[in-house]
């Protein structure tokens, strides 16, 4: 795999290959306590995408090619059932379809919600939802988009009930931002996670996160609700 081009050239910030922030990754994950097998094979990769119909993401491929954290948390690719792999897939887009079926969850650029017929916002939720990135689980309630096509640098999204935001521009500040508490993730601050990281983030580390159909609408519309909150509206 091609590592991915650096963004910038500050001397201040550290300077790994891809590979060599890979390693340290999970020697730090190991460092932890998290138990982290032997890494997935090319053979391994290919059964899984081909009986869940996707694509690893590059970048979480390569963390995988060299470990498999199996943690709490964590999902283990190599052990794990069919069909709890496929829970695991299949939740994201259920817990919003659960959220909008009690009238918790819409988003405006979907139109207008109906009030009288809560079946029609569903089906209607529904056609979107089929237009989405497959969300891959990386730890807990934590996913990366599998895009097409495929490339590295993909936000990491928390999708938990109605709650969809950012967990991290890319799976770098994911990890960097990330503690590992049992089956819980608590993320720090920005600027507080660079300071007290053991993995610090690479030059290429994204700076902001790009856009991910139809998943990147849900985080917008939880920061909209949030300034109308903070407005009284």
């Amino acid at each position: 795999m091609a590592e991915p081009t650096p963004t910038t050239s500050n001397p201040r910030r550290a300077c790994f290959s891809f590979a060599a922030y890979v390693k340290n990754l999970i020697s730090h994950l190991k460092s932890r306590g998290v138990p982290v097998l032997d890494g997935l094979t090319d053979r391994e990769f290919s059964s899984i995408q081909s009986t869940f119909n996707f694509v690893f993401p590059p970048d979480l491929r390569s963390i995988l090619s060299e470990g498999l954290p199996v943690g709490p948390g964590f999902p283990n690719w190599r052990s794990s059932s069919p069909q709890q792999l496929r829970i695991l897939l299949d939740l994201p887009a259920l817990s919003i379809s659960k959220e909008i079926s009690n009238n918790r969850f819409w988003c405006q650029s979907w139109g207008d919600k109906s009030h009288a017929n809560p079946e029609e916002n569903l089906a209607t939720a529904k056609l979107h939802l089929n237009k989405a990135p497959i969300l891959v689980p990386v730890y807990a309630h934590c996913y990366i988009a599998s895009t097409s096509p495929t490339s590295a640098g993909n936000p990491v999204f928390f999708v938990r009930g109605g709650d969809v935001r950012y967990a991290g521009y890319d799976v770098a500040g994911f990890f960097q931002q990330a503690e590992f508490r049992g089956r819980r993730v608590f993320f720090r601050p920005v600027e507080m996670a660079r300071a007290a990281a053991a993995v610090k983030a690479p030059v290429w580390a994204a700076k902001e996160a790009r856009r991910v159909e139809v998943w990147t609408e849900m985080v917008e519309r939880g920061r909209w609700e949030g300034m109308a909150r903070a407005r009284g509206g």
